[in-house]
């Protein structure tokens, strides 16, 4: 083997493992917390939360997520729902806190009314009546709680599930 070609590959292996090292920096101190949850819209066909995501990052490296996905949990652990993947990126900077655009988390009614307890129509007229769509996230009679999944320069890192119905 030719001796410029064992330098290049010794170079090209300190920059990968150099790399490596910040990303695993980065995972070790990178923090994902949900904001501003709530009911988006109501339609026909169900409900649609929304939500944002705060990522702090207090390393040094800048980085960009990819496809952030939001997963609804019951209180046994079992998703109710996930969103769609939108295949959307978002440049978060070294040594500061960068806001996740919002994402929607469609929820068909044959999922959400049996959480709730509610078997008729005029039970959901009366909820929205009371409470608004403000109500509506508290009348779930279990806990339910929301996390965000995305990937991050080929890893994928899960915000702790918080609920969102107290």
């Amino acid at each position: 083997m030719h001796a410029a070609v064992k330098i290049g590959l010794g170079i090209g292996a300190v920059i990968v493992a150099s790399r490596l090292l910040q990303l695993n920096k980065l995972a070790a101190n990178v923090s994902v917390s949900l904001s501003k949850v709530r009911i988006h819209k109501v339609n026909l066909s169900g409900i649609q939360i929304a939500t944002t995501s705060k990522v702090n990052n207090p390393s040094n490296v800048s980085v960009t997520i990819i496809n952030p996905v939001v997963r609804l949990w019951n209180s046994q652990g079992g998703m109710i729902a996930e969103s769609p993947a939108s295949n959307r990126s978002f440049p978060i900077g070294a040594n500061s806190q960068s806001e996740v655009g919002e994402i929607l988390l469609p929820i068909s009614w044959n999922t959400i009314l049996p959480l709730m307890g509610i078997k008729n129509i005029t039970s959901i007229i009366n909820l929205f009546s009371k409470g608004g769509t403000k109500g509506f996230l508290k009348s779930v009679t279990q806990p339910i709680a929301m996390s965000v999944i995305m990937q991050v320069e080929g890893m994928t890192i899960e915000t702790p599930k918080t609920i969102i119905n107290k």
